[in-house]
């Protein structure tokens, strides 16, 4: 009996200028960002994402895209990879994010895991995991002409086979409005996705073989994989394919030069350093100790608190520098923390997502990942509180009536005006309303 794959979503956005035929104009600048996580903990390690990550970044290079690759990727790490790829891609004709590894689907929203998720726990998937939203976003954000998402997944909960409560089910959110969008899943709604045999996912092995076809455009592509998928997993598995596409739209183009393949990786910690808080288990860590680490740092500080407490980890990296000091004792991958030990964990993670995420000119840079808290926007002013709010606003490109506002932002690099109305995700919206809570 083949495996299903019960923990595994893949998710392939492109984003390109639509053009009538394929030609050398098409091989113009490309990027793209392909992230594969495999490298989970014991009992939830995932055999294909890497190889296919590999797979489909070598494809696009072929293709003649500069291609970002991110393996075993942290939450943060994730972060910094989309933040650095979104400005590169609204550069350039056209964009791919490729994700694969484990994912979840919780009230609706769909939830891409980085390798150091709790997979015992789903509590704190809004701090821990990395809402598809806001890469729906980002592309959506590129403003191509032309937007393809493809999901390849087992859409259920990837505890359920384990013994764990449910996951709370719904309806994939809609991606943000935006024109010519295709959206491809894999297999059909509460159906499963095969793993297949081979390396590579039966999706990923027919996307994969097809998508260097010179003359075949993106709704040839995915009927050729559908009939790929079909035949392979003889017809337990069916393609679905929402959307319309207005004009043809082509990956290969002929005399595309290659392009480079660059790796991204997690932050390392300095292994000079032991304990960056000796006492982060007895004291609450306060913004005067925290302001000014660096990511690597911060990743450190986190992850020896669940050291300390005999922690395992699935990085290597962090596994061979505890390693180094007597007192680390690993016995299990989910330790019991206190509840300082626990408050510990949750402000130095939002310190290390801030840390990824561009800081110039935001009171909140993590605003657009997380959500806020009541007591860190309870604690500004009222001037702050406009500011804080209308950043997320002009972070979407929106072009303020206020001169206040517009001459504020317009300091700052990373501020291009474009609309009078943006779009924001599940997460931005939610902030929104808690900053506007406080502004009364």
């Amino acid at each position: 009996m083949p495996s299903h794959r019960f923990r595994a979503v893949r998710l392939l956005a492109i984003v390109s200028l639509a053009i009538a035929e394929p030609s050398a104009a098409f091989a113009a600048a490309r990027n793209a960002l392909v992230i594969g996580n495999s490298s989970y903990r014991p009992g939830y390690e995932l055999r294909n994402p890497v190889a296919d990550a590999r797979a489909v970044a070598k494809s696009l290079s072929q293709l003649g895209f500069s291609v970002t690759l991110v393996e075993d990727s942290d939450l943060a790490t994730a972060q910094r990879a989309l933040d650095a790829f979104v400005p590169a891609a609204t550069a350039g004709d056209a964009a791919v994010i490729y994700y694969a590894g484990h994912g979840a689907m919780i009230e609706g929203r769909s939830f891409l895991l980085p390798v150091d998720f709790s997979m015992a726990s789903f509590d704190a998937v809004d701090r821990e995991a990395l809402d598809a939203e806001r890469l729906m976003q980002a592309l959506s954000s590129t403003h191509s002409s032309f937007k393809l998402l493809i999901f390849d997944a087992c859409r259920n909960n990837p505890l359920e086979t384990r013994g764990a409560a449910p996951l709370q089910r719904g309806s994939d959110a809609p991606p943000p409005r935006t024109e010519n969008m295709l959206i491809a899943f894999s297999t059909t709604q509460g159906a499963t996705a095969l793993d297949g045999t081979g390396e590579h996912s039966p999706f990923a092995e027919g996307l994969i073989r097809h998508i260097g076809e010179t003359g075949t455009d993106v709704d040839l592509l995915m009927k050729k994989v559908s009939s790929f998928v079909r035949d392979k997993t003889e017809g337990r598995q069916t393609v679905w394919i929402e959307g319309s596409m207005t004009r043809p739209f082509y990956l290969a183009a002929p005399a595309s030069a290659a392009g480079a393949v660059t790796t991204i990786e997690p932050p390392r910690p300095a292994e000079a350093v032991e304990l960056v808080f000796a006492d982060s288990d007895t004291v609450l860590l306060t913004a005067d100790r925290l302001a000014g680490l660096d990511a690597a740092t911060l990743r450190l500080a986190r992850n020896e608190i669940f050291a300390r407490r005999g922690g395992r980890f699935a990085d290597p990296a962090l596994t061979a520098h505890f390693e180094r000091f007597s007192w680390y004792r690993p016995t299990t991958f989910e330790p019991v923390l206190g509840a300082i030990e626990q408050k510990n964990v949750e402000t130095i993670r939002r310190y290390e997502l801030a840390a990824s995420a561009p800081q110039d000119g935001f009171i909140f840079a993590d605003s657009d990942r997380r959500l806020l808290t009541a007591e860190e926007v309870g604690a500004l002013d009222k001037g702050q509180l406009a500011f804080a709010r209308n950043e997320i606003y002009a972070r979407r490109g929106r072009k303020f009536v206020k001169a206040e506002f517009r001459d504020y932002f317009s300091r700052f690099a990373w501020y291009k005006p474009q609309f009078g109305e943006v779009e924001l995700t599940y997460v931005e919206q939610k902030n929104v309303d808690l900053i506007r809570k406080f502004e009364k």
